[in-house]
């Protein structure tokens, strides 16, 4: 980066939200976990998510940030995850690409995403909450630990960062390559970019890189050749 080129930020001098929108423009892509969870009422709910992360594989956790909504109510997500315990990821494929939008409009509280969306609620295998039917690969979670986070009752500020375990996970063997692994190219998933951009998974975006032995180097030969 130039020097006379650089935009300078300074966080204490800007707003929750400038600071959360800047975050969201640089650290991307994201992957889209496309939640759903249901509330003890028996209203189903999606909501996609995209401070999202995977974290060990022993015991399997994943992570996800819940903030609150604009108007500084918990999220619907996190409310139902808190009272079930569980909650289903459902992978952001092409097959949500157009209602992704859709489902991320903060309604009230009985209003059914499954309805609005004439997506499939299906039973998951080992939690209470509904999975996606028309999803390609889904992970089963239930809730672990909850780290409160950010300043505390401000939109853009205060997330829950839930940790959560994945009890169970299944996938359509359509995503599959021949030697039975999934193929980044056939799940097609969809990331977040900045503000309303997404980016979806092609052939002329991926690029295969080797992973290069230490002892190649060492031996001076840095091209793994």
């Amino acid at each position: 980066m130039s020097p006379d080129r650089a935009i300078t930020f300074d966080p204490a001098e800007n707003s929750p939200m400038d600071c959360q929108f800047l975050l969201s423009q640089l650290v991307v892509p994201r992957p889209i976990a496309m939640v759903s969870t249901r509330s003890p009422e028996g209203i189903a709910n999606i909501a996609p998510m995209s401070y999202y992360l995977p974290i060990t594989g022993d015991p399997m956790l994943i992570g996800i940030t819940m903030g609150l909504r604009e108007d500084g109510d918990l999220k619907h997500t996190y409310e139902n995850a808190m009272a079930s315990g569980d909650f289903v990821i459902n992978v952001t494929t092409e097959t949500f690409g157009d209602k992704i939008e859709t489902v991320a409009t903060e309604g009230p509280a009985d209003s059914d995403e499954f309805e609005m969306t004439g997506w499939t609620p299906v039973p998951a295998t080992k939690v209470s909450a509904p999975a996606i039917g028309e999803a390609l690969a889904r992970l089963e979670c239930e809730v672990r630990q909850v780290v409160d986070l950010g300043t505390t009752g401000v939109p853009f500020g205060e997330v829950h960062l839930v940790v959560a375990e994945v009890v169970w996970a299944a996938y359509d063997e359509a995503i599959c390559n021949e030697q039975g692994r999934i193929d980044p190219l056939r799940l097609g998933a969809i990331g977040r970019l900045g503000l309303r951009s997404f980016l979806r998974t092609v052939p002329e975006g991926t690029y295969f890189l080797p992973r290069i032995p230490w002892a190649d180097f060492v031996a001076g030969d840095g091209d793994g050749t």
